[in-house]
C-alpha cells in the first residue's frame, strides 16, 4: 500500500514503539489482538504520542474501547475536554457511524468522505497539519462481510495517501491461529503497510526460533533454515522477524505452519526463565 519514498525498507523489523509512537505519515498500521486490554494499550500509546506531538487525533472506536482509552489518557494527564474543544481530538462511536456509512451491506464512498473527510478538514482548519487516526469499523465487519472490510480499507488508503494521515486499525485476530494464515491475514496485509502482531517482539522472535528448532530439527539446522526463509521471503509489509518467519513458513512449507504455530504459542505464552 505504501509508496517507496515514504516507507522504510520492507526488510526492516521496525519496533512496536516506533510504529505506534511515531508512525510515518501516509502509512497504515494493522494491530492484531486477542485481549481487549492489549488493543486499548496500543491505542493509548498511538493517540497519546500524537497528542504530545501536537497532532490531531481521530478515534473511531466502540463504546467500551473508547471509554477505556479515555480513562487511560486522562490518567496520563491529558485534558481531553480541552483537546476536543480545540479540535485536536475527535472521538466517534464505531457502531453508530458504521451504520451511517453503509448503503445496504457495503460502504459508500461519499458517506465515508463526509464522515472522515469532514473531520480531517475540520482538524486542518483548527490549525493541525499532522493527523493520526484509529479505526475500528473493519473489525466490526470482518467476520460477516470481508468484502466490505476491504472496501473500507481502500477508502481509508486513498484518504491516508492524500492527507498524509497515520492510520491504525485494530483486528481481533490471533497471530498464532493457523486458520488466519489461510488467506485472511494475507488479505489484511494487502491493505496495510505495517503489521503489529503482538506486544512483545523480542518474546515473539524467541518463541518462533524455539518453535523452528522443535519442528525442523536441531537448533543449528533450524536457525539456518529460518535465516534462509527470511532472506527469500518478500515481506509485503513491515513486520517483526518472528512474524515474517511464520509467513515464510506458510509460503515455503505450508504443512509445517500449524505445528510451528502451536509451539510458538506455547513458548510465547509460557517463556522459559531467562528466555
Amino acid at each position: 500500500m505504501a509508496s517507496d519514498d515514504a516507507m522504510p525498507s520492507l526488510r526492516a523489523d521496525g519496533t512496536r514503539e516506533s510504529v505506534l509512537g511515531a508512525p510515518p505519515h501516509g502509512q497504515h498500521v494493522a494491530q492484531l489482538y486477542t485481549e481487549q486490554d492489549s488493543l486499548v494499550r496500543a491505542v493509548v500509546e498511538f493517540a497519546g504520542a500524537g497528542l504530545r506531538r501536537n497532532e490531531a487525533v481521530i478515534l473511531v472506536a466502540t463504546i467500551a474501547h473508547r471509554q477505556a482509552v479515555v480513562r487511560r489518557l486522562e490518567a496520563d494527564g491529558f485534558a481531553l475536554a480541552d483537546l476536543s474543544r480545540r479540535g485536536q481530538l475527535t472521538m466517534l462511536d464505531a457502531s453508530q457511524t458504521l451504520s451511517e456509512l453503509l448503503v445496504g451491506s457495503l460502504p459508500d464512498r461519499e458517506r465515508f468522505q463526509t464522515v472522515i473527510g469532514g473531520m480531517v478538514k475540520a482538524a486542518r482548519l483548527a490549525g493541525y497539519q499532522q493527523l493520526r487516526a484509529f479505526g475500528e469499523w473493519v473489525n466490526l465487519l470482518r467476520r460477516t462481510n470481508l468484502d466490505a472490510v476491504l472496501q473500507i480499507e481502500e477508502m481509508w488508503n486513498h484518504l491516508v495517501a492524500a492527507e498524509r494521515i497515520a492510520l491504525l486499525c485494530g483486528y481481533s485476530i490471533d497471530a498464532f491461529d493457523a486458520h488466519a494464515y489461510q488467506g485472511l491475514l494475507q488479505r489484511v496485509l494487502a491493505a496495510h503497510s505495517y503489521l503489529v502482531p503482538v506486544e512483545d517482539y523480542a518474546r515473539l522472535d524467541h518463541a518462533v526460533k524455539s518453535a523452528y528448532a522443535e519442528v525442523f530439527g536441531s537448533a543449528r539446522d533450524a536457525g539456518f533454515l529460518r535465516r534462509a526463509f527470511l532472506a527469500h521471503y518478500a515481506r509485503p509489509v513491515v513486520m517483526p522477524d518472528g512474524q515474517a518467519a511464520i509467513f515464510a513458513a506458510q509460503e515455503f512449507v505450508p504443512e509445517a505452519v500449524e505445528p510451528l504455530l502451536q509451539r510458538a504459542r506455547r513458548h510465547y505464552e509460557h517463556p522459559a526463565p531467562g528466555g
